[in-house]
């Protein structure tokens, strides 16, 4: 009888065969398609990933104590960065690009007089929407945005943000070029003086680290990657002035690894 233990080691195994396979022989799927399955990914809401991915917290999500941190987290994050800044306080509004289940939002939207949560989920919206309420809450607006047409958030929201904030989404967007797209949309948003805190999946010298650019449902959670000097130089891009990157190679609340939060100034 085979155990749950040596199962799991197999379905790795096979798992990196296939990764190893792809690169090998080159396969890519096209931008299109892989924004089209992660269209039909995000809108099934019975999916086994979706509530965990999601950051819902609870039942098939995060659990109470991990969820809570994690925004606790970024929270703690954003106060040391803002040393860093003359930004005025109290803070007029911040956006969060990918606001999930809520766990930031429930922290930040004490922060600020208006809490925008952007997502491509109105399931997702709504929950996010009783987490913040369910802290005593209400400042918060929801703003959903098809995952083929990312830039729509720009004809929603008509006033900038003091901060912009997206974690734990860029490695789930279908392609690097995609999340270009997402960095030229926060500096659109981000009002002059202001701030984006935004996290991504960094790329070290393992293969299995790349993007994936095929199959978004097998590979969501590790679609997209950045060398981290490459993702620097995107925002810079942008427009953005960089001011610091933070490292975290290990995420122990969720068991994950190689993040890189970029704190991003846009000029006065």
């Amino acid at each position: 009888m085979i155990d749950t233990r040596t199962t799991d080691c197999m379905k790795q195994l096979l798992k990196r065969s296939l990764l190893a396979a792809t690169r090998l022989i080159g396969y890519r799927e096209s931008e299109q398609r892989i924004i089209r399955q992660s269209g039909e990914f995000w809108s099934d809401t019975d999916s086994s990933k979706f509530r965990a991915y999601s950051h819902w917290k609870g039942e098939d999500g995060i659990a109470d104590a991990a969820w809570l941190a994690l925004g606790k987290q970024h929270l703690d994050l954003f106060h040391r960065m803002i040393r860093l800044t003359e930004m005025r306080r109290p803070i007029d509004r911040i956006i969060e690009w990918g606001c999930g289940g809520g766990c930031n939002a429930v922290h930040f939207a004490r922060e600020a007089g208006q809490f925008i949560g952007v997502d491509v989920s109105q399931a997702t919206l709504e929950e996010c929407r009783r987490a913040v309420s369910a802290a005593g809450l209400g400042n918060f607006l929801p703003v959903l945005v098809d995952v083929a047409a990312p830039e729509s958030a720009l004809e929603q929201i008509t006033d900038a943000c003091d901060l912009f904030l997206c974690t734990y989404v860029m490695e789930l967007v279908p392609t690097p070029a995609y999340g270009r797209r997402i960095v030229d949309i926060a500096y659109k948003l981000v009002r002059p003086g202001g701030l984006a805190i935004i996290q991504i999946k960094y790329a070290t010298t393992d293969a299995a680290t790349q993007p994936r650019r095929w199959g978004y449902k097998l590979n969501a959670a590790n679609m997209t990657t950045y060398a981290i000097d490459q993702f620097w130089e995107i925002c810079q891009q942008a427009g953005f002035e960089p001011l610091a990157v933070t490292l975290q190679p290990k995420q122990t609340l969720i068991g994950d690894e190689r993040y890189a939060y970029f704190t991003l100034s846009r000029g006065a």
